[in-house]
């Protein structure tokens, strides 16, 4: 484990070191979640869907349909 200091800027801005942005794939317009943890903050990078198919590009038409298909599922709990 690697340990950073970072300065954090008047807007709330803090520059992430290249050498984490280039291990985690972080570019320009990337997202990232923040986890409070109560003692400390987590920042993770946050996967776009299209980057997790992975070897499994050649089932992507099926794996969206079944995301709809939650999806759709999900809409009709709610409302219930």
């Amino acid at each position: 484990m690697s340990k950073y200091i970072v300065k954090i800027h008047h807007k709330g801005l803090m520059v992430i070191p290249a050498e984490l942005r280039k291990k985690y794939g972080i570019k320009e317009g990337s997202e990232a979640v923040l986890i409070d943890e109560n003692t400390y903050i987590a920042l993770v990078p946050r996967s776009r869907l299209i980057d997790l198919y992975g070897f499994a590009k050649e089932y992507s038409k099926v794996i969206d349909k079944m995301i709809r298909e939650v999806h759709e599922e999900r809409k009709v709990e709610a409302r219930s």
